[in-house]
């Protein structure tokens, strides 16, 4: 005679063992596949050529020197204009007009904070960075066209007097009242 709790268990046993199975399946298959590439990748490692020291030595030093050498900013005006670039007080140099300015710079020297000014445009403040060579476009607006810009604020109204503020009021104060004398012979 069966009762229920032996049905559970034996069919609880039967789901484990078909997992079980099920995962050694599985592993097996995995090691195959693994020392089929393993022994595909030792074939590979014996047709390849040995590197000497001296290769890897040569090859790091190229590396090497890519790293400190200078890297190229190119700055261009859009429009073309005529534009002097400065980075703090010193300047860089006059975007010539059909073709841009290439600044060569450190590689990893810091970032370069530029003010682009043409004449009959705004001033631009842009950074270029110097961590590999770089390309830095610069859109000149008009002063007329600068309420275009994203930031731009209005201009307050002037006031009609210039900000001086206005004289205090006078306080009107009540005047002192006396008392007023009784209308008869003063005791």
């Amino acid at each position: 005679m069966r009762t229920p709790i032996m049905a559970i268990a034996r069919h609880k046993t039967t789901r484990l063992r078909s997992r079980w199975i099920s995962k050694t399946a599985l592993s097996v298959a995995a090691g195959v596949l693994a020392l089929t590439s393993l022994g595909d990748f030792t074939a590979f490692a014996k047709n390849k050529k040995a590197t000497s020291d001296t290769e890897v030595d040569k090859t790091a030093s190229a590396t090497c020197e890519k790293k400190t050498d200078l890297v190229r900013i190119t700055i261009q005006a859009v429009p073309p204009r005529k534009a002097m670039v400065k980075w703090g007080h010193k300047s860089l140099g006059m975007i010539p007009v059909p073709h841009p300015l290439v600044v060569e710079r450190p590689r990893d020297s810091g970032p370069l904070d530029l003010v682009i000014r043409a004449t009959g445009y705004l001033p631009v403040h842009t950074r270029a960075y110097t961590f590999s060579d770089s390309r830095v476009a610069v859109k000149l607006t008009p002063p007329e066209e600068k309420n275009k810009l994203f930031g731009y604020r209005e201009e307050p109204a002037p006031s009609p007097d210039a900000g001086v503020p206005s004289p205090p009021m006078p306080a009107t104060v009540p005047a002192p009242s006396l008392p007023v004398a009784p209308a008869g012979p003063m005791p």
